[in-house]
């Protein structure tokens, strides 16, 4: 499997972006030090995680911390504000939104590009 990874970014802002490689179909979910490369079910899924606050529990610092998400590897955790998880789900959507208009428009042209039978 060789091919050029070619990001196009779907949404940038201050604390992070998401870009869409076509060459890999994932996404690249960074936020503020963390950075996901997921493919579309995952990235679905996290989206979904964050949104539902599933598998997250309060855990209040003096940090303005307020959720605490256990990761897949062990003794590593995500700390999450409740505006930092409202920012990263509003950026996923924004994305999300980008990537649906960006089919729409890609299908009238994959039509006409396929032989006719």
């Amino acid at each position: 499997m060789n091919h050029q990874h070619h990001l196009k970014n779907l949404i940038q802002q201050e604390n992070g972006y998401i870009g869409y490689c076509e060459g890999c179909q994932s996404y690249n979910v960074a936020y503020k030090n963390s950075l996901f490369i997921l493919s579309e079910s995952e990235f679905a899924c996290y989206r979904q995680v964050m949104a539902d606050r599933i598998a997250m529990r309060p855990f209040f610092t003096t940090h303005d911390k307020e959720w605490l998400l256990k990761t897949p590897m062990p003794n590593y955790y995500m700390l999450f504000s409740t505006n930092e998880l409202d920012e990263l789900i509003q950026m996923m959507d924004e994305a999300s939104l980008m990537m649906e208009v960006d089919q729409i428009l890609r299908a009238p042209t994959e039509k006409n590009s396929k032989p006719n039978s």
